[in-house]
């Protein structure tokens, strides 16, 4: 079932003071964030309902307490960023969301999964997380150990390597559609310093510091999950989509301040899916 009602405000403290509402690619404005929160969130509240959450990369603590309002008995947020786990908190305290449902904690998400005993949650949520990371495949494996229920992922693909930067366009002559569909990961530099976060494992680089992101094909994420023994669902967005979007239309500076943000997801360059652990093997 998805939520009848937007549930965030356009006043709501969550979006008022997120620094990423101009963003091209996943803007954190009204629109957004209610679509993402309607397919991520409100489209699986079986999920959700009297369950234990992990939210990592949990930044201001937006999609968890979003899970909370969906029914969620208790959220757990993870974040490298001591600022941002400081401005979640004092924004559950704000909201009144009762003390003793939810924690954050600034700490590195492998250090925290590997520390965790197996199904220590029922579902775990990572959005914008996986392409952050060096090892996504070790990431994958570490949610599955701890997901009793369900993994839901938001992450981008190869195809957003091919758009990043303001000269993505250069290298037209060297990407193709069937490479971009084949089981393949992308590795390229970005830099370390964002609006308001760092990414970890930053190294110099004339005068910049630079971190690596990944981006695997959408083909190499259903090997990974098949590999780990995960049932996979993909989430659809066409209620969201305004037009058919190719991956191209997204190259230049000028396409991506006039498109849609469900563009990404239209072109796939954005997928989203709900993993599970084979029927019935942890779930009575």
């Amino acid at each position: 079932m998805s939520q009848q009602q937007p549930l965030f405000t356009e006043e709501s403290p969550f979006l008022k003071e997120d620094s990423r509402s101009q963003r091209w690619a996943i803007p954190y404005h009204y629109e957004c964030l209610n679509g993402r929160v309607d397919t991520l969130l409100a489209s699986h509240t079986g999920d959700l309902r009297d369950c234990r959450v992990l939210d990592l990369a949990s930044h201001m603590g937006t999609f968890a307490y979003a899970a909370l309002q969906l029914g969620a008995r208790h959220v757990y947020g993870v974040d490298t960023e001591e600022s941002m786990v400081r401005k979640g908190v004092d924004l559950f305290q704000r909201m009144q969301v009762p003390n003793d449902s939810y924690r954050f904690e600034v700490k590195d998400a492998f250090e925290f999964l590997e520390a965790c005993e197996p199904d220590s949650f029922d579902t775990v949520f990572c959005f914008g997380l996986l392409y952050y990371v060096v090892e996504p495949l070790r990431l994958l494996k570490l949610m599955a150990r701890v997901a009793r229920r369900c993994i839901l992922l938001d992450t981008f693909t190869a195809r957003y390597a091919a758009l990043q930067g303001k000269d993505a366009l250069q290298y037209y002559p060297n990407i193709s559609d069937e490479a971009l569909n084949l089981p393949i990961l992308l590795t390229s530099l970005t830099q370390s310093e964002k609006k308001d976060y760092r990414l970890p494992n930053a190294f110099p680089y004339k005068g910049k510091e630079l971190s690596l992101t990944t981006f695997p094909s959408r083909a190499l994420l259903e090997i990974w999950f098949q590999v780990l023994g995960l049932e996979y669902k993909i989430l659809g967005w066409d209620k969201y989509v305004l037009k058919p979007c190719d991956w191209r239309d997204l190259w230049t500076p000028e396409q991506k301040k006039a498109s849609h943000w469900a563009d990404v997801y239209a072109s796939e360059v954005r997928v989203s899916y709900c993993l599970r652990p084979p029927s019935g093997s942890r779930l009575e």
